[in-house]
């Protein structure tokens, strides 16, 4: 029988230590070359229209959203962590405010693939309809002329 790897246990914390921080750099430097994103649940509106995306992709539209869309997104400690062979399950909470001023928390299921230390594969659910209904709201009042 094989033991889960320690290290990937801190690779997934770090992974969100580093999106917390807007280090993208050291974010990218846990993926592998290979890594591939990917949002759930299928009815979800990814903000690029990708279903999969590789690790640049993956990369580029979280600096799109942390950067462009919010004034702050912090994650918040997982509320429930399984770890197993080459695998690491969080289930956690957003806590964030966009930059017109929206507040912005969220809830996820992340499952995280790793080979040796690297992250391979990110599978990412999230409450769909608090996400989507957030953004319907933000691109209303983008598209609504000011008074």
């Amino acid at each position: 029988m094989s033991v889960p790897d320690a290290k990937q246990l801190e690779n997934a914390h770090a992974l969100f230590r580093f999106l917390n921080a807007l280090d993208w750099e050291s974010l990218g430097e846990l993926l592998s070359p290979e890594c591939m994103h990917q949002y759930f649940p299928a009815s979800i509106n990814p903000p690029d229209g990708k279903e999969m995306r590789g690790k640049q992709d993956f990369i580029d539209v979280l600096k799109h959203n942390f950067e462009g869309i919010f004034e702050k997104v912090t994650f918040q400690p997982p509320l429930d962590v399984i770890h197993g062979f080459n695998k690491v399950v969080f289930h956690l909470r957003s806590d964030g405010i966009s930059k017109s001023g929206k507040k912005y928390n969220n809830e996820y299921m992340i499952t995280f693939h790793f080979d040796g230390e690297k992250i391979i594969k990110v599978n990412e659910f999230m409450d769909s309809k608090y996400s989507s209904a957030f953004f319907t709201a933000l691109t209303n009042e983008a598209q609504t002329p000011a008074a």
